[in-house]
C-alpha cells in the first residue's frame, strides 16, 4: 500500500477541498458547457457549437476574437459536413438549419 503514502490528493485535518481559484476555474468550464447543452436543444448543435468553442477561446483563452470566431466558423463547418453530409447523422436542428433547408 505505498501508493497511499504518496497520493498528493489527501487532504489533512480541517484542509479545504477546493480553493477559490480552483473553483472559479471548474465553473469556468462548467457554466458554458452547461449552457451549451440547454442552448443545443433551441439553436441546434452547430450554433450552439460555434458559441462554445468562440466563448471558451475568446474568454479563457483569451485567443484574439477574429480567430476565435473563424476556429469556431471552420470547426462547425467542418463537424456539419462530417455529420450532415458524410455520414447522414441526424443531429439536433435549430431554427437557423432548418431555415437553411437542412
Amino acid at each position: 500500500m505505498a501508493w497511499r503514502t504518496s497520493c498528493s490528493c489527501r487532504l489533512g485535518a480541517g484542509g479545504t477541498f477546493v480553493n477559490r481559484d480552483q473553483l472559479f476555474r471548474v465553473m469556468q468550464v462548467f457554466v458554458p458547457t452547461l449552457l451549451f447543452c440547454a442552448l443545443m436543444e433551441w439553436l441546434g448543435l452547430y450554433v450552439a457549437s460555434f458559441l462554445l468553442i468562440a466563448g471558451f477561446m475568446w474568454f479563457v483563452g483569451h485567443i484574439a476574437p477574429w480567430k476565435s470566431l473563424l476556429t469556431a466558423f471552420l470547426f462547425s463547418i467542418i463537424m456539419f459536413i462530417t455529420f450532415d453530409v458524410a455520414f447522414d447523422v441526424i443531429m439536433p436542428k435549430g431554427p437557423i438549419e432548418a431555415a437553411l433547408g437542412r
